[in-house]
């Protein structure tokens, strides 16, 4: 009989085969192995009997650090990691556009502020302001 040492049991992270699972969109990568996933949720309006669509946002564990904002991702359910750490990165299932710039900064479409100069000439040259 083998025992496992408690180090490394604490560094694996095992997905619970019949848990939750959810797809998203990554929308926070500030934290250190953290990404935070905004989940869709459609549900029926009681009233107007249309679609409404709610979102509610989950922290996940990303070893690796693989992920950027704007990727959509899937998440599985684990053992709770910390505090509000309960699902863990399953696949990276369609990635955010990613380029590098004259710096050699890391960017990618959803990136705050990227972009921003470009809507700010079309929005000239749409109202004929291209001479200023």
């Amino acid at each position: 009989m083998v025992f496992a040492t408690t180090a490394s049991l604490l560094k694996a992270v095992v997905v619970n085969p019949g848990g939750q699972s959810f797809m998203g969109e990554v929308v926070g990568t500030a934290m250190s192995k953290t990404i935070k996933v905004r989940v869709p949720k459609v549900k029926i309006h009681p009233v107007v009997q249309k679609p409404a669509i709610s979102h509610k946002t989950f922290f996940a564990h990303d070893a690796e650090e693989t992920c950027v904002v704007g990727d959509y991702v899937r998440i599985d359910s684990c053992r709770r990691l910390s505090k509000h750490k309960n699902f863990v990165l399953g696949e990276i299932v369609k990635p955010a556009a990613r380029y590098v710039d004259t710096k050699g900064v890391l960017h990618t479409q959803k990136a705050p502020g990227v972009g921003e100069i470009d809507k700010l000439q079309k929005l000239k040259e749409r109202k004929g302001l291209d001479h200023m």
